[in-house]
């Protein structure tokens, strides 16, 4: 019994052992295999997070080969051809400036007019025969009678000037040797002195000198002066002043300018050089013609010795003087007659009236006018014009005037263009304010006087239009000029000019199915600007290249390929107006 017992028990604890094993191996095979499971996941996240990567990559290779199709070969809808033909292309010189009236003069009465009272303002448009200014009119007659005795005295003084003549001979001030003779037969005496300081030099001390560096010679030491067709002549040193000698040798001989070379007193070469004339004495005149010359070079002659007879001595120099101031006398008294018959001052023609410049107070006003003066006032009291040069007025200012015909304006130009420009040449001019419409106005003036500013040097060309209505002065002006260009040139857009470090090239075809360029050219550009290039070589009329317009890629810089936009100033391309242009 206990036997059997025992072997039940012993069953029922291996029962229990082995459903414990089971439990246990249950439990391992259940930790694998969430280990399997966690590892699979691990791998599938990874491989998912590489296979992102690897989509994002190959979209990224996808657009970048999409744009480098667009750019270098595109769709049919991108690609533009051109058809290479002859046409003209220059560039521009632009800038900006603001309208200034032209030809701005100032209006004054006559010394002595008294004004009453200024009818016109600044800035007002005034007819041929508007009231400008009323006067006093008893002294206007004084004025008159003034004027009249003034033209009579230099009347007077013009008879007694018709004869003045000066001598007839030019003679030696002082005795010495004629060593350089410039006046001769037929020469004008002013124009000689102009052209040589002289008519003739004499030698006044029987020297002539020579100058040399060495330091082999001392003051008073004895040489040799050896002449160009081997003379030999004694000669002496006048003084040794740091290594510069200076040599004397007779002046009856020896020529001015003559190329001699000395000798020490052992025979040995010091040196050579041009002689002078050691003291020289300047023979002079103002008048005149040489009529007749009694010297020749290398002769001595005395004090007082006639050296040169002269004709058509009548001087006019102070005759023509007094006639231009009779001119402006005259001048004056039309004026004042003018003044007299109208009864005021009126406007000799049509124009506009830019400053008055004369103030009722103007006595007390000109006593402070240095302490607190307007620039145009100062330049006005001075006696300066409106372009800037110093004029002798006499009378009183009474106001600036202009035609009212042509305004100017000023631009600054780029020291790399300024030689280009030209007196004459032709602008456009945009006044936004007034109109739309294309104006033509011409350089007539370059002032190459550099401004330099922040590193940057400019200079200035003056533009000179005629005015049109509404045209005031201040107005912004936007101005080019036509400085280079080409006619019957081979031209094609910038955009289909390609250019590397090494070269330039354009496409003369292209593949719709392979959306590629074809037909790879090389050639040769001259002149180009924003618009246009033109084709030294490579091309010929006819030709068709094919491209697409500049763009910069989705990353922000330049493709290589269309590289022609690189600048050149603005300018104009194709056409035959100016004007104009493709």
């Amino acid at each position: 019994m206990d036997q059997q017992v025992d072997r039940e028990v012993d069953q029922q604890l291996d029962q229990q052992v082995d459903q414990q094993a089971d439990r246990e191996e249950a439990l391992f095979n259940q930790l694998i295999q969430k280990k399997k499971k966690r590892r699979r996941k691990v791998m599938i996240t990874v491989l998912s997070v590489v296979a992102v990567v690897l989509l994002a990559g190959i979209l990224g290779v996808m657009t970048l080969t999409a744009y480098v199709r667009r750019q270098f070969g595109g769709t049919g809808e991108d690609v533009l051809s051109y058809q290479v033909e002859a046409g003209s292309i220059h560039t521009l010189v632009s800038g900006s400036g603001t309208l200034e009236e032209e030809d701005l003069e100032t209006l004054d009465v006559p010394e002595g007019v008294e004004i009453d009272e200024v009818m016109v303002e600044d800035n007002q448009a005034v007819k041929a025969g508007d009231l400008l200014a009323t006067v006093n009119m008893d002294s206007v007659l004084t004025a008159l009678a003034d004027t009249q005795e003034a033209i009579e005295d230099l009347d007077k003084d013009i008879a007694d000037a018709k004869d003045d003549t000066v001598s007839g001979y030019v003679s030696a001030r002082l005795s010495g040797r004629v060593k350089q003779l410039f006046g001769e037969e037929g020469t004008d005496v002013a124009a000689c002195m102009a052209e040589n300081s002289a008519l003739a030099v004499l030698s006044l001390d029987g020297y002539m000198a020579v100058d040399l560096e060495t330091d082999s010679l001392a003051a008073g030491d004895t040489v040799t002066v050896i002449r160009e067709d081997g003379e030999e002549l004694e000669g002496t040193v006048e003084e040794a002043v740091a290594g510069t000698v200076t040599v004397l040798v007779t002046d009856d001989g020896p020529r001015y300018d003559e190329e001699v070379t000395v000798q020490d007193s052992d025979g040995n070469p010091v040196g050579t050089g041009k002689l002078y004339i050691h003291n020289p004495l300047a023979i002079t005149g103002y008048a005149g013609t040489v009529k007749t010359v009694s010297v020749e070079e290398n002769t001595w002659v005395g004090q007082g010795y006639t050296l040169f007879t002269l004709e058509d001595t009548k001087v006019r120099a102070r005759y023509d003087t007094l006639l231009r101031e009779r001119q402006e006398q005259e001048e004056i008294l039309v004026e004042l007659l003018t003044i007299y018959q109208d009864g005021a001052v009126l406007a000799a023609s049509d124009g506009l009236v830019n400053t008055v410049l004369y103030e009722e107070d103007q006595e007390e006003t000109a006593a402070d006018a240095s302490s607190d003066l307007t620039s145009l006032t100062a330049a006005a009291m001075t006696g300066t014009s409106a372009s800037g040069e110093t004029e002798e007025t006499e009378g009183t200012e009474l106001l600036t005037f202009s035609p009212n015909t042509q305004v100017s304006v000023t631009i600054g130009v780029d020291e790399t263009d300024i030689l280009s420009l030209e007196v004459g040449q032709e602008a456009q001019v945009e006044v936004s304010s007034v109109t739309d419409e294309i104006l033509l106005g011409t350089v007539t003036e370059i002032n190459r006087e550099a401004n330099t500013a922040s590193d940057v040097t400019q200079y200035s060309a003056v533009v000179t239009l005629d005015k049109v209505e509404g045209m005031l002065s201040g107005m912004t002006a936007k101005v080019d000029v036509r400085i280079q260009g080409a006619e019957n040139a081979l031209i094609i857009p910038l955009d289909a000019l390609n250019q590397t470090r090494d070269t330039a090239f354009v496409y003369t075809g292209y593949d719709e199915e392979t959306q590629e360029y074809t037909g790879r050219v090389e050639v040769t550009i001259g002149m180009q600007n924003d618009s246009y290039v033109e084709i030294l070589s490579g091309l010929k009329a006819g030709d068709t290249v094919y491209y697409t317009e500049k763009q910069t890629n989705p990353f922000g810089f330049p493709m290589m390929g269309n590289m022609g936009n690189m600048g050149g100033r603005s300018g104009m391309g194709g056409g035959e107006n100016f004007p104009g242009g493709r």
